[in-house]
């Protein structure tokens, strides 16, 4: 199953592509959060990449996360959900912003700490598959 792998944030959404007979998943990249507009692009990016199913970080109320953007994250769900004909489902992303800091710092990794993060929500998702 390939998925793509969303960590919503107001101003940017991270991106990742997972594939559970692999049972990998790698950070792709970032985009800005315009909205409509975005909807249209990861649209397109499902339809063009033969994606099954998307997985969507959501920063349960525990720690530094609050319940306002819990609460835009599952709007953002809801919302693509109804566009897509494929499950939509969340994720609990709880300190995937740390983890994905610490990989830039400790293994020089590339990648933007947000696909990064997207990347860990999907790795997480399909480990428990």
């Amino acid at each position: 199953m390939r998925i793509l792998g969303i960590d919503y944030g107001d101003k940017k959404i991270g991106l990742a592509f997972g594939e559970t007979s692999a049972r990998v998943a790698v950070p792709l990249d970032v985009i800005r959060n315009e909205g409509a507009v975005t909807i249209e692009a990861l649209i397109r990016r499902i339809q063009e990449e033969d994606i099954d199913q998307v997985v969507v970080g959501v920063p349960l109320p525990q720690g530094n996360h609050s319940s306002v953007q819990l609460e835009k994250t599952r709007d953002f769900i809801a919302m693509l959900a109804q566009i897509v004909s494929i499950p939509v489902v969340e994720e609990d992303e709880s300190f995937t912003s740390v983890e994905s800091v610490r990989l830039q710092q400790e293994f020089h990794a590339q990648a933007d700490e947000d696909a990064l993060a997207a990347m860990l929500i999907v790795q997480s998702y399909i480990d428990q598959l």
